[in-house]
């Protein structure tokens, strides 16, 4: 089976990012740019992810025209270098290298807490016997 790229693209611009909630003082604008990610791709390739390569302007303008997409991205990218914020977009293989690199801090998290768990149920069967 082949993923298609419009998937692919769906995980590198969502997965390769933070989730946190950084609660109400954050605003809707910086926690888009904080949680997703351009993927960079040629021209010629965009139709095929239809313009949802450029996550981060689709995320605040969902309603937004794809064929709009590239142009208001340009306007977001300079609104972001004006207030500091940063703006996140990288090609597929560093795309790809930074979801494996959250897969893994996710993995050694989930083995932290079963380490966790089966301690607790250890002792928990040592108090009873």
């Amino acid at each position: 089976m082949v993923p298609s790229p419009l998937h692919v693209q769906i995980v590198l611009s969502h997965f390769a990012r933070s989730t946190q909630d950084l609660g109400p003082s954050e605003s809707f604008v910086h926690r888009q740019l904080r949680t997703t990610t351009d993927v960079i791709c040629p021209d010629s390739l965009a139709f095929l992810h239809g313009g949802l390569h450029l996550q981060v302007t689709h995320h605040l303008f969902p309603r937004l025209p794809r064929h709009n997409l590239r142009k208001a991205s340009l306007l977001v990218k300079e609104y972001a270098t004006e207030r500091g914020l940063q703006y996140h977009e990288f090609g597929f293989i560093k795309g790809n290298g930074e979801v494996l690199g959250v897969l893994r801090d996710v993995a050694e998290q989930a083995r932290i807490v079963q380490m966790v768990a089966r301690e607790e149920i250890r002792e928990a069967l040592d108090s009873v016997h």
